[in-house]
């Protein structure tokens, strides 16, 4: 007998929770390939049924009833020529144990059951909260072909996960993942399956799902590896992709497909310009919302958001608001207006002066002999946060927060005023990085006039203000937060690197004393390992000292 079979990978964007609509989605993908004279198997990533994560609708019975119900309706399209592997919850009887895990479907029924051995519990995970842990492992065969299941954090750990390629004596490997998307992590990934299969000398499947789920984005880069460690196809990062092969254990040499694992620094600003874009679109769209505002102040991170917007949505979609005070710029006001004509998207011009002055004028007798400080500049950023927001309330459009990671990071963002919106594409993107990305996308098309990239960043919202009055240079603090957010490392170590004492205790200590605004900011795309959101945990009362 040939030992060979049709294989479809289907790189999967579910919605959370829409159980009904998912596996409508399955079976139409299921319809679409069952015909033909070799067996077939077709294979969705990891909770495909129901999403990467539902966190705590898991726990809920008439969640585990939507996920039984539509797990016996799948069965019913799949032929006896046809094997389907889904990820999906699996339910003790009373619903009181949940595994993470992978149905095997064939002849109508689900024919065997895969339970995840190794449960990630870090970062953005906290599948230990949900999920018991499977003991033991899984094969079938297909035309004499032994297929062994891994589900994402098993193949990562895969001496502690029971070694099913050893003892099984598998032929094929398929591990279905929801594994999110970080800088770099692709090249990690291929090197992990590179070492897998030419180790163990077994062909692998690694399918990833992919799209957007409130702060995270799963790149999908699903990868077909031969066991000489060769990669035969790559999917597409950030499309949801369907892809047929012929599986065959002797004859899986290196194909055509020509592929570059070589990191380049446009290729990382392009996954990083590819990821906030489809981020942005599925946290709008798998909410139901329709219409994008921003207000957009002549500067980067501004500039950078509504590009990204119309990109998305197409500048039908999009208004920017500008909002100018008496201390916005003539250049300000030109440059926005010239980015908002090159998108060809829709502008208002509401200014804040008369309403600053009323506020103000308010509050005088309140503030009688104190000076001016930064209460007066916090005002003028909550007035333009209040007209956004009036805006979106009677226009039913959404409002882009446009602050970036390093803002965010040292507290220079005010509650309530340029911190308000539904979603923050980058909110964990460090200030560098915009510049690097508004460079990036003006590779693609110039619409990003280069005086915006070029001018000294300011938050205009006091006389002649930089933000260099402030912060220190954005090259220096990306520097000093990437070593003490991403890499964790205390102030003395950071200090060894060459960075002065004092700026490095200040940055520490504006990243500390900020703490209570992240926890009131709104979610954004991750980008780094240690996002302000899950992967991030700190105290807001803490004394301890860095």
């Amino acid at each position: 007998m040939q030992k060979e079979f049709e294989t479809i990978l289907v790189q999967f964007n579910p919605t959370v929770g829409d159980v009904n609509g998912n596996a409508a989605r399955i079976i139409n993908y299921i319809n679409k390939y069952k015909s033909g004279k070799l067996k077939k198997l077709i294979i969705f990533p990891e909770l495909s049924l129901c999403g990467y994560s539902p966190e705590d609708i898991l726990l809920r019975d008439d969640f585990a009833n939507e996920i039984s119900k539509n797990l016996n309706k799948i069965s019913g399209h799949v032929d006896s020529s046809t094997y389907v592997i889904l990820g999906a919850p699996h339910y003790s009887s009373n619903n009181k144990k949940i595994w993470n895990s992978a149905y095997v479907i064939n002849k109508n029924k689900v024919i065997g059951i895969y339970d995840k051995q190794i449960l990630p519990n870090y970062g953005v995970f906290d599948e230990k909260r949900y999920f018991n842990k499977g003991e033991k492992n899984y094969c079938f065969n297909i035309n004499n072909i032994k297929v062994g299941l891994y589900i994402c954090e098993d193949i990562w750990n895969i001496d502690s996960s029971g070694n099913l390629i050893e003892n099984d004596q598998i032929d094929l490997l398929v591990c279905i993942n929801a594994s999110p998307f970080e800088i770099k992590k692709d090249k990690y990934r291929e090197m992990l399956l590179k070492k897998i299969s030419t180790d163990s000398k077994v062909d692998i499947i690694y399918l990833n799902t992919v799209g957007g789920q409130d702060e995270i984005v799963f790149d999908g880069s699903s990868i077909i590896m031969n066991k000489n460690g060769e990669i035969l196809y790559k999917l597409k990062s950030f499309y949801e992709e369907d892809y047929k092969f012929t599986f065959n254990s002797e004859k899986n040499e290196k194909s055509l497909f020509e592929y570059s694992n070589k990191e380049t620094s446009k290729k990382l600003y392009k996954d990083m310009y590819n990821a906030l874009k489809l981020g942005t679109y599925d946290y709008i769209k798998k909410n139901n919302l329709d219409g994008i505002l921003v207000g957009l102040s002549g500067g980067i991170d501004s500039a950078l958001t509504l590009v990204i917007a119309c990109d998305v949505f197409g500048p039908n979609k999009v208004e920017a608001i500008l909002l100018p005070s008496k201390y916005t710029s003539d250049l300000s006001n030109e440059l926005a207006i010239k980015l908002c004509k090159n998108l060809k998207v829709k502008y208002s011009i509401v200014p804040i002066e008369d309403i600053d002055n009323i506020i103000n004028l308010s509050l005088e007798n309140i503030f009688d002999g104190l000076s001016k400080d930064i209460t007066e500049e916090n005002i003028q950023a909550r007035i333009r946060g209040l007209i956004l927001m009036a805006i979106s309330n009677k226009s039913g459009k959404v409002v882009l927060a446009t602050g970036n990671k390093s803002e965010m990071a040292v507290g220079y963002s005010t509650l309530y005023g340029d911190m308000s919106g539904s979603f923050a594409p980058l909110k964990d993107v460090y200030k560098t990085d915009v510049y690097n990305l508004a460079n990036y996308r003006n590779s693609i098309s110039k619409v990003i006039p280069e005086a915006i990239i070029e001018r000294e960043p300011t938050a205009e919202l006091s006389p002649n203000q930089k933000d260099t009055d402030s912060l220190p240079k954005y090259e220096d603090l990306d520097s000093i937060l990437k070593e003490f957010i991403e890499k964790k490392k205390s102030s003395e170590e950071i200090q060894k690197l060459g960075y002065d004492k004092l700026l490095v205790d200040k940055t520490i200590s504006m990243v500390v004393e900020s703490e209570y605004k992240r926890r009131q900011s709104v979610p954004g795309v991750k980008i780094y390992g240690q996002s302000f959101g899950k992967d991030r945990r700190y105290p807001i009362v803490s004394q301890f000292k860095f």
